[in-house]
């Protein structure tokens, strides 16, 4: 009786994506993988999503991952087709996203020659090193099947963040031994001895105050849970929107936790690199920090934590809720709300930024999705848009991605059936405007709303402030007809000029079959940055 034939290494890597629960994956097919795709025709399983650019490709496997906290997969040529991906990969490194890169190599005997073969890069891994937590090389057919299992562990462990998996291709047909498993999961324990230094300092804190991060976000309930145990008031800046819904009597916006920062006397970091307050409000001896972390590295960056916590979020609030133990404080709720009064009377002239989050909010369920490109209503949705679910709100985070917005939201609308939003401008738009002919091939239900003030707007007001009227260059733009343009793609498109508008257009967007935009006619709106981007008042 014969033995079955071994499985090739591309038949390893589609097994090793099933054994992952990934069943979509989003691709731009080459030569150096055509190995790859062809194992792919006999896995029917497994969706392949084509888009038009490497860029759409990783930016859809970053919405995706974002979207639901789960693993998703891209798949790219080597070189250009990378390259091409790799600011969609720094978005999915600073956005958190679990993104399983699959890239093409050339072939064996050429790498690290330079002979400049088709798609040759000097060091193709060393670039990606820097855009993805754990980068995979498949050299060796007889090893493959553990260089894929450690990049799965990889994957699905600890800090979520892209891993990157090269095969050369002379590589993909080859005869791999060993089954691939499923990925294993690994998580720091908190230390008990840290859990209770916390809950020793937490105790004594008069004004706390806890700044959420994406991290919080499968901690939702823990997260209130200790807040309302210790009276905190309750921020996040953008990653970490509705892990405590905005309505919660607690939760203050960054332009009150900001006030709240000259005077606290213990800040809890949950899942957040804590980079805007420390790095810019201040810092001095008077402050004692509990940082809790999955990432190892954001545990003491600023080299003042008084205790670490390195955990799992949920794993660390209930730890830290059992050591406090049962107890009551003077509510904070009263002072808080008069803070947050105070804060939309100042913040009242942000209009219409204000009145188009509100109009969002009232079509929008509670668990629809907006994805935020760089652009004003984004900017304003973090002072001003009722977050009331965590994974409802899709960033890039610290990259700031510019243009992401439009294809993170269609692949954020292949992984969930809630309602998906991308807010963009008319200049970010364009990136990657070209991805609707892939959610239109693919029969992909997304909704862009578009805001056209004819410009690169934040450029162009912050040219105008700095420089004065005369000073403006290189900000503003001309666009095509973008009624024409969906026409042209199948996309249905509706143009409104007022919030009344967008709210009475968007349902009918939200419940179109395929892609929709709405096109927000805008002039220039006013500076938010004041609320956002405060000076430093401690230290």
């Amino acid at each position: 009786m014969s033995e079955e034939p071994q499985p090739t290494v591309a038949e390893q890597v589609v097994a090793a994506l099933r054994a992952t629960g990934i069943d979509t994956l989003f691709c731009l097919p080459g030569v150096q993988n055509d190995a790859l795709f062809d194992a792919l025709v006999d896995a029917p399983d497994i969706r392949a999503i084509v888009t038009r650019h490497e860029q759409g490709a990783a930016y859809m496997a970053m919405g995706a991952a974002q979207v639901t906290g789960l693993p998703s997969a891209c798949c790219v040529v080597p070189g250009p087709g990378m390259l091409n991906a790799s600011a969609a990969l720094t978005s999915a490194y600073w956005g958190y996203a679990r993104v399983l890169a699959i890239v093409g190599q050339i072939a064996l005997p050429l790498q690290g020659r330079n002979v400049g073969t088709l798609h040759d890069l000097p060091d193709q891994t060393a670039i990606l090193a820097q855009l993805t937590k754990h980068t995979a090389v498949v050299h060796d057919p007889d090893t493959a099947t553990d260089t894929i299992g450690a990049a799965l562990d990889a994957l699905v462990s600890d800090v979520p963040r892209p891993v990157s998996l090269e095969v050369p291709v002379d590589v993909w047909p080859l005869a791999a031994s060993g089954r691939i498993r499923a990925p294993r999961a690994t998580t720091p324990p908190p230390d008990p001895v840290a859990i209770e230094r916390a809950a020793h300092v937490l105790a004594s804190a008069e004004r706390p105050l806890m700044v959420v991060g994406s991290g919080a976000y499968d901690a939702a309930p823990e997260v209130i849970a200790l807040a309302e145990r210790l009276q905190a008031a309750v921020t996040t800046r953008r990653m970490g929107h509705g892990v405590v819904p905005t309505a919660h009597p607690l939760f203050v916006p960054i332009t009150v936790a900001h006030d709240l920062w000259s005077d606290a006397d213990v800040v809890v970091g949950i899942g957040s690199r804590l980079e805007w307050p420390l790095g810019t409000w201040g810092h001095d001896d008077e402050l004692r920090l509990v940082q809790i972390n999955v990432d190892h590295d954001e545990l003491d960056r600023h080299g003042i934590t008084t205790v670490a916590v390195h955990a799992d979020a949920a794993v660390a609030c209930r730890a830290l809720l059992d050591a406090l133990g049962e107890g009551s404080r003077p509510s904070r709720e009263g002072a808080l709300s008069a803070l947050r009064a105070d804060f939309h009377r100042t913040t009242a002239h942000l209009e219409p930024q204000r009145a188009y989050c509100e109009a969002l909010r009232d079509v929008l369920p509670d668990d629809g999705v907006i994805v935020e490109d760089v652009t004003q209503v984004g900017f304003g949705a973090h002072l001003f848009y009722d977050h009331r679910r965590p994974r409802t709100y899709l960033s890039s985070g610290a990259a700031g991605t510019l243009g992401a917005g439009t294809a993170v939201a269609i692949g954020a609308a292949t992984a969930t059936d809630r309602p998906v939003v991308g807010l963009t401008g008319d200049g970010g738009f364009l990136f990657t405007a070209a991805e609707l002919a892939t959610a239109v091939q693919h029969d992909i239900d997304c909704t862009i709303v578009l805001f056209n003030d004819g410009a690169y707007g934040n450029v162009r007001r912050i040219q105008r402030t700095r420089y004065g009227d005369d000073r403006v260059i290189a900000s503003t733009l001309r666009n095509p007809d973008f009624a024409a343009f969906c026409a042209s793609f199948g996309v249905r498109h509706r143009a409104v000029d007022t919030p009344d508008g967008l709210r009475r257009a968007l349902p009918e967007a939200l419940t179109h079959k395929g892609p929709a935009l709405v096109e927000v006619r805008v002039g220039e709106m006013p500076d938010p940055w004041p609320f956002l981007r405060m000076a430093p008042n401690r230290g």
